[in-house]
């Protein structure tokens, strides 16, 4: 942790990014406020897009390179990025060498601010929270998305996408420590209609009973159908939670990052002065 942290008599701050897609640029709107209120920040988390969003902050605790960098891609570059299969990279496409030099080159213990990434690993089926190694690696396990690309090999695990164990991960702040949390939120799991759980429930048991690898595509096919019959699992709650409204936003849609952004500026305003009561309530 950064020794700027220690010592302190102030309740210890996770600002928690969820999970969203194109979304999740909302995020890039809010920390623009809450950066420029100089909210103490002490912990970061994030699942997906708020794993991508999150280092690009927590790098250096500067909103307006967060912003910068942030707004700077294109629809061409999102589709050139997928191309190279959501790889941080210098060999990645102008989006995939951008986060590199951003942040995916450093280590965990570089970033200024404390960082944890949240992915999903197949072979527990529960959540992988990465707080150390390779920036880049632990960002794209955290946005890998299941079926369409292949999981990320991170200590041995094969890992994907943490929105889809939480997309918003709270449980995860509080377990590192975190006293206040501030979370925003961009979205939330696809749920199947009743009636249609049982059914995927029994194709999830169907290739859960063969011995496949757990990255096998099959046995990932399973486990999606498996979890989406379960419906949206609870969480804890965040301290104060910054929900923009995101309506015509268009999670795959690349062209709405700057609505998106704007959007979240919005509600980080509006939440700035119950999160700045709620600090000194806790600091009293």
């Amino acid at each position: 942790m950064n020794s700027s942290t220690a010592g302190r008599e102030r309740p210890r701050l996770a600002l928690v990014l969820g999970a969203g897609g194109i979304k999740g640029w909302a995020h890039v709107g809010a920390l623009k406020v809450l950066g420029a209120a100089g909210l103490p920040v002490d912990l970061i988390v994030g699942a997906s897009a708020g794993a991508l969003i999150g280092p690009l902050y927590a790098a250096h605790r500067d909103a307006a390179e967060t912003e910068r960098i942030a707004m700077s891609f294109s629809p061409v570059d999102f589709a050139e990025w997928f191309l190279h299969d959501l790889r941080i990279s210098d060999r990645a496409g102008r989006m995939g060498r951008q986060l590199w030099d951003a942040y995916g080159r450093l280590d965990f213990a570089e970033l200024e601010v404390p960082f944890a990434a949240l992915a999903l690993d197949l072979a527990t089926r529960g959540p992988a929270v990465i707080t150390s190694g390779n920036v880049a690696r632990a960002v794209e396990a955290s946005i890998r998305l299941p079926l369409l690309v292949r999981p990320v090999r991170h200590a041995g695990r094969p890992l994907v996408d943490g929105g889809l164990h939480s997309t918003v991960p709270v449980a995860a702040a509080r377990q590192l420590g975190a006293e206040v949390v501030v979370a925003v939120n961009v979205g939330e799991l696809i749920v199947l209609p009743r009636r249609l759980r049982s059914f995927s429930a029994r194709v999830g048991a169907a290739f859960d009973a063969r011995d496949r690898p757990p990255a096998a595509i099959l046995s990932q096919l399973g486990f999606l159908a498996g979890l989406v019959s379960r419906g949206r699992p609870p969480r804890p709650r965040a301290d104060v939670e910054i929900r923009p409204d995101l309506r015509g936003v268009n999670p795959m849609w690349p062209w709405h990052i700057r609505k998106a952004a704007l959007r979240g500026e919005a509600a980080a305003r509006r939440a700035l002065p119950a999160i700045q009561r709620l600090l000194a309530a806790r600091a009293a």
